[in-house]
């Protein structure tokens, strides 16, 4: 199985929260965008994820020839998840950047998955993470599966799956006279003309897939799903600290009502 990872995501972040603010915004719109249309894709063109190739081969001298079919994959889930994370990733990382800046001094948990460990956040980091994954774990719900009605094997050197080939003969109708009765010295012999099926070629089609299996998907639905419990795991611990009771509103009213009531 392939893992999901897009080396070209944007690295370069802003030095200073003024500059992380001032595309802030922008960053996580262009995520959301990436999102939605990746689940339009996936859910609504279906098709480009398929292609196939249909072969014509005739059986017999001079028959009728028939051109051969393609249809080529537009594209594969891989390749469209790889071209969403360049702005699913900048979003999450803008938006988790900033809310780790505000929250400089506040206490923070660790956020681990079994045994991988991906930092310590604070508590709307991580409720802001959790958003973020929520749409994500939608996207790829959204993903489609291959066929389960044939049998496919994973093209290495192309990067997507293929069924061996099926074979199905075509067929056309021809006049056959057959003899029902020979003749005799009294009758002749009785005869009746039929219509029957003979096989001229037949179609030799291969299909291709660039969508994944239900095991595969499955498994990422799997992972985003205990990250998400991780997460709100995370978050319930950091939210497991002393309040510190601040007393400033009646000091705001004394000052804003003084010598006025």
């Amino acid at each position: 199985m392939w893992l999901i990872y897009s080396p070209n995501y944007p690295k370069k972040m802003a030095n200073k929260l003024h500059e992380l603010l001032a595309v802030e915004q922008d960053r996580k719109h262009k995520s959301n965008q990436a999102i939605g249309e990746a689940k339009n894709t996936f859910t609504k063109k279906e098709t480009h994820f398929d292609g196939m190739v249909k072969r014509y081969v005739p059986l017999e001298e001079d028959s009728e020839q028939i051109p051969d079919e393609n249809k080529e994959i537009v594209n594969t889930v891989k390749e469209k998840l790889d071209s969403a994370l360049d702005a699913i990733v900048s979003g999450i990382d803008a938006h988790i950047s900033k809310e780790e800046t505000n929250a400089s001094n506040v206490a923070k948990s660790e956020l681990i998955v079994g045994e991988t460990n991906f930092g310590t956040f604070s508590a709307t980091s991580l409720l802001a993470l959790e958003a973020h994954l929520a749409k994500i774990k939608e996207m790829y719900q959204a993903i489609p599966t291959l066929d389960h009605t044939k049998k496919w094997e994973f093209d290495s050197q192309k990067g997507v799956y293929k069924t061996d080939e099926e074979v199905k003969f075509r067929s056309v109708k021809r006049p056959k006279v057959i003899v029902k009765y020979e003749a005799t010295e009294k009758h002749p012999a009785q005869t009746e003309l039929l219509y029957l099926d003979f096989q001229v070629g037949k179609y030799e089609t291969t299909y291709f897939s660039g969508k994944i299996t239900v095991t595969q998907k499955k498994m990422l639905i799997q992972r985003i799903e205990e990250l998400l419990e991780a997460v709100k795991t995370a978050r319930a611990k950091a939210n497991n600290v002393e309040v510190n009771n601040i007393k400033i509103a009646q000091t705001i009213f004394d000052y804003l009502h003084q010598e006025v009531f």
